[in-house]
């Protein structure tokens, strides 16, 4: 199959869309990248370079990675959408309407899409792991990590947290005009991408995912990469499908039932090492983009879609 990958790409290896265009190589088919986020910016432009590049490629399938509104409306996509809809373009909105199929990262965002019209939805989800970058052992030199975008609702939680427990470790990005709060100063690394990221995993005996708000089962990408670095996955959003709590991760309720899981697990190495085990086999059973991309073509090409 000849699939057009039209994304917000970032240069180099880090980028999850990068791992989604290696899957797809891998299970044969033949991928192109158009990058939404490369100059020009003109979007009357750049919408005519996508069409140019759809004539001369002449893809079966055009993949669409919503997050940069660079193109006009573009019908008849596999739509991917990792956010809520009300936080796309109109532009984006009407490109998912009008796709074969919208593919999200959690349940409700679905239900908000089948809810606003689209043709056919499915909770795939999105995010996963490329086991060829996760493979690195680590000594585990760091008790508690936490390693992601800081936006206030999440400092808020890691405050909170870091009260009860002060060896914890913090690395992120500061979103624009956010500040770090004074109390988590302590506590930050700085910010952490790429090989540097897992690597921190890797060194943790525990990490920490608070999911985004927006998510109400979990299912962002630090899900299955703290997973996948064989580290204890301690949630605040758990989706029983992807992962058996208590078994494959650990679920906390507040900043007192998290800090109380760090305790109970740091003291308990074998207990901890197996639930950690357990769920890294479990990631790379079901979680890694290979196994996402050929269900999706499975999904796709077969006479009837599913729709969740």
């Amino acid at each position: 199959m000849k699939i057009l990958l039209v994304t917000p790409i970032n240069l180099g290896s880090a980028d999850p869309h990068y791992f989604w265009f290696k899957a797809l190589t891998q299970l044969g088919h033949q991928v192109k990248i158009f990058p939404l986020n490369h100059f020009p910016q003109l979007k009357l432009l750049k919408s005519w370079q996508l069409h140019q590049e759809i004539l001369k490629f002449k893809p079966d399938k055009i993949f669409f990675s919503a997050g940069k509104d660079a193109v006009y409306p573009l019908p008849h996509t596999i739509f991917f959408c990792g956010v809520p809809l009300v936080w796309l373009s109109a532009s984006e909105q009407k490109t998912g309407l009008s796709a074969d199929l919208v593919v999200t990262n959690d349940d409700s965002h679905a239900l908000c899409w089948q809810q606003f019209g689209a043709k056919k939805v499915i909770n795939l989800p999105i995010s996963g792991i490329d086991p060829a970058v996760f493979k690195h052992q680590a000594v585990k030199t760091i008790p508690v990590s936490f390693v992601a975008s800081l936006f206030p609702d999440r400092q808020q939680q890691l405050a909170q947290i870091a009260k009860l427990y002060p060896d914890l470790k913090i690395w992120g990005w500061l979103p624009p005009k956010v500040k770090l709060l004074p109390s988590l100063k302590a506590y930050y690394q700085g910010e952490a991408w790429g090989a540097q990221l897992r690597r921190i995993y890797a060194q943790s005996l525990i990490s920490l995912n608070l999911s985004p708000t927006h998510m109400q089962q979990g299912g962002n990408i630090r899900t299955f990469e703290i997973a996948g670095s064989q580290a204890l996955l301690l949630t605040d959003q758990l989706n029983p499908d992807w992962y058996q709590e208590g078994k494959e991760a650990v679920v906390f309720t507040s900043a007192e039932d998290c800090v109380q899981k760090i305790h109970y697990y740091l003291n308990r190495p074998q207990q901890r090492q197996a639930i950690a085990l357990k769920g890294f086999r479990r990631t790379i059973k079901d979680h890694t983009y290979l196994v996402r991309f050929s269900r999706l073509i499975a999904d796709i090409t077969s006479p009837v879609l599913p729709s969740v």
